[in-house]
């Protein structure tokens, strides 16, 4: 199942997504891993540029960079408008595809992305961490 992020930035009823397939044709265009972009937390205009035609290919027909640039000086030129704008859906869907995990994707794709507070709550302890017992000193 394809985990869509909406994206109606240039046009009603679109979203943007990544598979594996999708994200390998990133990481090309990008020359370097999905990993080190999310770590280098580094989302600027080539990102958008690149992830872009990759991510929304669903709705144009051989996207090209540069019909996405003209689509994106369209949104800057618009009052209150800015990069975040479009960069923080594509990272969602990077996030949204499971490549992170699960637990990652299902927040991602979350109306708000943040764990409910009784989540938190009920045991803040990663899974792969052995808890210490009360006998241990």
């Amino acid at each position: 199942m394809k985990k869509t992020i909406p994206f109606e930035i240039f046009g009603a009823n679109q979203s943007i997504y990544f598979d594996i397939l999708r994200l390998a044709e990133l990481e090309k265009a990008l020359g370097c891993s999905i990993n080190d972009i999310i770590q280098r937390q580094d989302a600027g205009v080539h990102f958008c540029l690149a992830a872009l035609p990759i991510g929304m290919k669903q709705h144009y027909h051989k996207p090209t960079a540069a019909f996405f640039a003209e689509k994106i000086e369209e949104h800057l030129a618009t009052e209150g408008a800015s990069l975040d704008d479009i960069a923080v859906p594509i990272v969602k869907a990077i996030l949204a595809s499971g490549i992170f995990g699960k637990e990652v994707a299902d927040r991602a794709i979350s109306v708000d992305g943040e764990l409910d507070e009784e989540d938190e709550e009920t045991d803040p302890t990663p899974k792969n961490v052995k808890k210490e017992t009360a006998a241990k000193k």
